[in-house]
């Protein structure tokens, strides 16, 4: 993946996706996707907003790179805080 900076020419292809979805924010970082091993998502744009000042990407939506709309799962990865088996006591005598 490659992080880009969305450009005006960008915003102007963006309008109608973003008119049609209100709840969209308007991204100032686009991910463009290339390569994804095992993965169905390549050869697409993640549109993101960005705050660069905590280093944190928020995806708002996924476009082939000639701007149609693509579905994606949203995934909530959640991390188990457990401490992992090698970690553990062995309390078996």
């Amino acid at each position: 993946m490659i992080s880009l900076t969305v450009t005006a020419d960008d915003l102007e292809k963006l309008k109608p996706i973003l008119s049609a979805n209100p709840s969209f924010l308007v991204p100032n970082i686009k991910i463009s996707i290339y390569k994804n091993r095992r993965g169905s998502y390549k050869g697409c744009y993640l549109w993101a907003t960005a705050d660069l000042g905590i280093c944190r990407v928020h995806p708002q939506f996924c476009t082939t790179w000639r701007m149609d709309m693509m579905n994606i799962e949203d995934i909530k990865v959640v991390l188990d805080d457990d401490p992992a088996p090698w970690e553990k006591e062995n309390n078996n005598g």
